[in-house]
């Protein structure tokens, strides 16, 4: 398996505009310096299925919720995984969102995480979790 450089975002409010005008859902990756993200980079992440996949259907943001001085979107992210019910990291969120008068409206589309079965098992649950109700 090829290793992918994949692009994530790590702006959730810059990448909601970039959400809205390519009618895609964000992948929100809630994460930190501390949580073994291993399996989840190493069998899904940096695999070509989900490189194609996600340029094709998500926008990847990176939440990064590490407690460090570098970290200028903690507050941000904290209060984010606190709205959307994250419990551990990694956490993946799918979630659309609007801004409207300064103020952001997030609607969380489903979660998943690490799911045993690889590549091919994690998309054909992604799909199910984005196939709930949409008004794209």
């Amino acid at each position: 398996m090829n290793s992918q450089v994949i692009n994530w975002n790590t702006d959730v409010v810059s990448a909601i505009p970039i959400s809205n005008s390519e009618r895609k859902p964000m992948l929100l990756l809630f994460t930190d310096d501390y949580s073994s993200k291993g399996v989840l980079e190493a069998q899904i992440f940096n695999t070509l299925d989900f490189a194609l996949w996600s340029r094709d259907n998500v926008i990847l943001v990176k939440l990064d919720l590490t407690d460090s001085p570098n970290n200028e979107f903690l507050e941000r992210n904290l209060s984010l995984k606190k709205a959307f019910g994250v419990q551990e990291v990694p956490t993946i969120c799918f979630s659309k969102a609007d801004i409207r008068k300064e103020r952001i409206n997030y609607q969380l589309i489903g979660k998943t995480g690490y799911r045993p079965g690889g590549v091919k098992a994690w998309i054909a649950n992604a799909k199910q979790v984005l196939s709930g109700p949409s008004d794209y």
